[in-house]
């Protein structure tokens, strides 16, 4: 299980590198790193799945708007600022489709 406090502490320390113009630093680099694999496992975690196949997202309950293009945009910047933003923005997203899918879930099958 995804323990989201872990993104709120790396987003802490990350937004002081990127805030400094100062991403591109080993330790920014390491961070940004874990960050990433934080979101796939959490966007693996909450759509029940081993790997990401881009085939069958639709087949996902929780896929926000031009994954696919979102997902290789972030591993081609992953260390520009630009590329953590859209990290963020992401992981936002992620969190709240996945609450609003819970909470429709849980009505369909009271």
């Amino acid at each position: 299980m995804t323990d989201k406090d872990r993104f709120t502490q790396l987003e802490e320390q990350l937004d002081k590198f990127a805030q400094a113009k100062k991403l591109k630093t080993p330790e920014a680099k390491d961070l940004l790193d874990q960050y990433f694999d934080l979101i796939i496992n959490y966007f693996k975690e909450i759509n029940d799945v081993a790997s990401i196949d881009f085939d069958q997202m639709e087949d996902y309950p929780v896929v926000p708007m031009n994954f696919e293009e979102r997902y290789h945009y972030m591993i081609e910047r992953k260390y520009h600022f630009m590329g953590y933003r859209q990290m963020k923005t992401l992981k936002t997203e992620l969190v709240k489709m996945n609450a609003s899918y819970k909470i429709r879930s849980k009505n369909k099958h009271s």
